[in-house]
């Protein structure tokens, strides 16, 4: 005999480990107000609120970095008289490529445990994180770009000076996104500035091998490896376990 005839009806609770996604779901919802309609919105209108709230998320020192650096590069370019390709072909991957690293997992993301249970696609957010930062290192180069061309002169124009970093600055973030997803923010970011290193000495008079200047070009080969890489990236968040140390969830 039922000691409880008022709860007839009444559905069952979800069990302990998941009241959490579906409080948060029935929120993401219908806001909680229980008007669905009310609170439909458009795609492109939920992929503005995402991004809006990822840059809140984000740590804001990977925007003033990458302001500085491409700063330093305009000042140095303009005090000392260098090739502006070559000041741009290295700022522009530094800031792309450290940037990235430090995008997916828990040890750079303050909100880690809190997105984890949202009904976001881990892919999702990191496709959000990687446009905005991407997307606002791409807007710094391209500034810095316009304002050396102006100051360089007539013989230096804005599409030699893009030319000479898009493709490396797109392989670079490429590789450190897929290494963050797979193993570590901080081993993607050593092999970053590793790989960075190898493109410096590229403009130096040691003997490089010409298929390193080829990949390091901004041709097919080096944007179509790029978008292979960040599609890799994008496919394997929260699908694989990362190579890390005592496990993705391990805290020292």
């Amino acid at each position: 005999m039922n000691r409880w005839p008022e709860l007839d009806g009444v559905p069952a609770p979800p069990p302990a480990d998941q009241i959490v996604p579906a409080v948060l779901r029935a929120s993401a919802v219908d806001g909680g107000l229980g008007d669905v309609r009310a609170h439909t919105v458009s795609a492109p209108r939920r992929a503005w609120q995402l991004l809006v709230v990822e840059a809140r998320l984000l740590n804001p020192r990977v925007w003033a970095a990458s302001f500085v650096v491409m700063a330093v590069c305009v000042g140095f370019s303009l005090v000392r008289g260098v090739v502006l390709e070559a000041v741009l072909s290295l700022g522009a991957p530094l800031v792309a490529g450290v940037g990235v690293a430090g995008l997916y997992g828990p040890e750079r993301d303050r909100a880690f445990e809190v997105v984890a249970v949202t009904p976001t696609s881990p892919r999702v957010l990191l496709l959000a994180r990687v446009t905005l930062v991407f997307g606002y290192d791409l807007a710094l180069a391209l500034l810095t770009s316009a304002v050396l061309a102006v100051a360089g002169g007539p013989a230096t124009g804005v599409a030699t000076l893009v030319a000479a970093w898009l493709g490396p600055m797109a392989l670079l973030a490429g590789l450190s996104l897929l290494l963050s997803v797979c193993w570590h923010p901080g081993g993607a970011t050593g092999v970053a500035l590793a790989v960075w290193s190898v493109l410096a000495l590229s403009h130096t008079d040691l003997p490089i091998p010409p298929e390193v200047q080829l990949i390091w070009s901004s041709g097919p080969l080096t944007l179509g490896l790029a978008g292979l890489l960040t599609a890799a990236a994008i496919a394997l968040a929260g699908r694989v376990e990362p190579m890390r140390r005592g496990g993705a969830t391990h805290r020292p």
